[in-house]
């Protein structure tokens, strides 16, 4: 920033509001002492994105991509902030090499791809959201391309409020896709397992992440059959992260009851057609 203005420092008392979403972008901030929470308020959950430390800088990108505050901050603790308009903060930019400024686009980009999926409430659920946050946290430095498991279930409750059985779902389809790779390795200190999930192909990732989903959710629509919605032992196995034998065998001990179990009566009608009754005698 320019060195010859005198900027302003302003001070917050704690849980006192600096700005909230859908304010309009005019300042940005840096922390010269205590530290902001970032938040969203999401179906009707007080939902913490980030905490912005002493020295960090924030509210810069809804001054550079000239949109409404996407998220609310509020002092974490008491706390001073150096206070910048967004001539300052554009004037600065402008002033950065190509690389930098190129950077900053990029990581405005990715927090708006983020921020949709949070808003699109219908539509999406805790798969592709999950994709994104792995694709969002894999371009951050400080986590870097294998990415922890405990990391990504810390954010995933954070920003999506998903609980670990949504989470661990996800990954076992992004699993059978071969878009990840979960590595297993032990603490040498603690001699605990920990997770590392690695994205194979970063470039195409989030778009055939996206397109499964797509695909997955027609199909949905296609079992909706008079207003009753259909799933398979398949996906029922995959919603609750086992395997299709394991539901099978829960049926065959009566603790799925049989009431909730339907076959499609063209598919199965077709499928009996190839078999005989000796099919069912043994």
């Amino acid at each position: 920033m320019n060195k010859e203005k005198t900027y302003t420092v302003e001070s917050y008392a704690p849980n006192q509001i600096i700005f909230n979403e859908g304010d309009e972008s005019k300042y940005a901030y840096l922390v010269q002492s205590g530290s902001v929470e970032i938040f969203r308020i999401v179906n009707n959950n007080h939902v913490i994105i980030n905490k912005i430390k002493q020295g960090e800088l924030f509210g810069e990108m809804g001054i550079v991509s000239s949109e409404p505050r996407v998220a609310s901050a509020k002092a974490a603790e008491k706390c001073r902030l150096i206070k910048f308009d967004q001539e300052d903060v554009l004037s600065d930019l402008q002033k950065s090499p190509k690389t930098v400024n190129a950077l900053t686009h990029l990581l405005i980009k990715r927090f708006e791809i983020l921020d949709n999926e949070l808003r699109e409430q219908h539509g999406t659920d805790i798969f592709l959201k999950t994709a994104y946050l792995l694709e969002l946290l894999s371009s951050d430095p400080e986590v870097g391309h294998m990415i922890p498991y405990k990391t990504l279930a810390t954010r995933a409750k954070q920003i999506l409020n998903a609980s670990k059985i949504e989470i661990d779902s996800a990954i076992n389809r992004l699993l059978k896709l071969n878009l990840i790779k979960v590595e297993k390795i032990v603490d040498e200190i603690s001699k605990q397992e920990k997770h590392r999930i690695e994205i194979l192909n970063p470039e195409s990732f989030t778009q055939i992440a996206k397109t499964y989903y797509e695909t997955m959710t027609k199909k949905d629509k296609e079992r909706d059959i008079g207003g009753v919605a259909f799933i398979d032992i398949s996906e029922l196995a995959d919603r609750l992260s086992v395997s299709p034998d394991r539901i099978s065998n829960k049926l065959r001990s009566g603790n799925i009851p049989p009431d909730i179990i339907y076959f499609h009566k063209e598919s199965t009608e077709k499928w009996l057609s190839q078999k005989t009754r000796e099919t069912f005698d043994n």
